[in-house]
């Protein structure tokens, strides 16, 4: 009888165990498939299909996304897929908000000839997104007005330009520092041509991955720039050719009082860029680990510091941990003032540059005050003091190694 009466406590104790768990299980294994999910989507943002985008690279998405980033919701979210553009996209003046991709989303272009994708009048930071402009046309890619606050790429992709239209430049990233700082990182530029209109400055043939300006506000450039890849960027002939004209992959550009500058950029790859990978108008920008390969023949030089011409003289840039090999003009250059060179790897050859002088100089000093130091240049000229009208006051060249090809 004791055994009977213990395993029906036993019995009973189970059963009242049931009758509580059951439905903790039950509403378990009926949450809603999506649930986690649409958990995840909320700390991610807003999804942009919730405003009408299919992401599926047929439908038109345009009007979808422009609503999306004028809305006031808060962050968005683009969940996988291809989302299509056709027009231009303004944003008007609102808060900041992110705008987050997820794993595998292309934002692809089909635009007219002088057309921008983004002009932006808000702040919007973009992350984990790709941009196929399928080898088509594009004046500026996303344009940051002033007064945005932080300007913030993380792991960002922009590719495929062909613009034979050279009535205007092309930008694909542009930044007007009024107001701003940068924080651009993991950012690479592939496959983009732009063809020339003859002249060889800036101007309607112009071709530059990332242009950062202050328009004449005389206001400091001010952020980092950090794992930037500059991939397969020329200009190009009619019939579709390399040629040498104007090509930048980074350029900063400042007007005269630009002495409270403080640009730092790290880490930049360049493979067959054009004619600049890095060009600077500018004062107080500091460039470290640069590495730079080109093939091509429309290579002038891997780091250009230029000065004057109505902004002011430029000076106090330095550039450091840089490794070059391939065919150049001109590796590095300077005409500003107090340039610094230091760790600098060099082997060239010779380059023949359409409308210009064939060159293999490693590097070009035009200013006042420049350092040399911790150099190992292989060039048929390995440094070049040349100055117009005048003698370089004060050059300084320290612990290098000189070879001819």
């Amino acid at each position: 009888m004791q055994w009977i009466k213990s395993n029906q406590k036993k019995s009973s104790i189970i059963i009242l165990l049931i009758i509580i768990i059951a439905p903790i299980i039950y509403h378990i294994i009926n949450i809603p498939e999506n649930r986690a999910i649409d958990e995840d989507t909320e700390q991610m943002g807003v999804s942009v299909k919730s405003f009408g985008a299919k992401g599926d690279g047929v439908v038109d998405d345009t009007v979808a996304i422009e609503a999306a980033f004028n809305s006031d919701v808060g962050d968005l979210y683009f969940p996988k897929g291809t989302y299509k553009i056709t027009a231009p996209i303004t944003v008007m003046p609102g808060e900041p908000r992110k705008v987050l991709g997820d794993s595998d989303v292309v934002i692809t272009a089909e635009l007219k000839a002088n057309q921008n994708l983004f002009k932006l009048s808000r702040n919007l930071s973009f992350e984990n997104i790709e941009f196929d402009f399928n080898h088509g046309f594009l004046q500026y890619g996303i344009y940051f007005n002033a007064d945005l606050g932080e300007i913030s790429l993380k792991n960002i992709k922009f590719k495929n330009i062909k613009d034979t239209n050279s009535t205007s430049s092309t930008i694909v990233v542009y930044v007007l520092t009024k107001g701003n700082r940068l924080n651009i990182q993991d950012i690479s530029f592939d496959n983009m041509s732009k063809k020339g209109n003859g002249v060889i400055s800036d101007g309607g043939g112009n071709l530059t991955c990332l242009y950062v300006t202050d328009l004449g506000s005389r206001s400091e450039a001010i952020g980092h720039l950090k794992n930037i890849s500059i991939t397969n960027v020329h200009n190009i002939n009619e019939t579709g050719n390399i040629i040498y004209e104007d090509t930048s992959g980074i350029y900063v550009i400042t007007s005269e009082s630009d002495d409270k500058n403080n640009i730092k950029i790290n880490d930049v790859y360049g493979y067959n860029f054009g004619k600049r990978l890095i060009k600077l108008h500018a004062s107080n920008v500091k460039i470290n680990n640069v590495s730079a390969y080109s093939d091509t023949n429309d290579a002038l030089s891997v780091v250009g510091v230029n000065s004057g011409e109505g902004l002011g003289d430029k000076d106090n840039n330095t550039i450091e941990d840089v490794t070059i090999r391939g065919k150049f003009n001109v590796a590095l250059a300077s005409s500003g003032s107090n340039t610094t060179f230091r760790n600098i790897d060099i082997k060239i050859e010779k380059t023949i540059l359409e409308g210009n002088n064939s060159n293999s100089i490693g590097v070009l000093i035009s200013g006042d005050n420049a350092l040399v130091e911790n150099a190992e240049i292989e060039a048929a000229t390995p440094v070049l003091l040349r100055k117009n009208g005048d003698s370089v006051k004060n050059a300084i060249i320290k612990n290098a190694k000189f070879y001819s090809p």
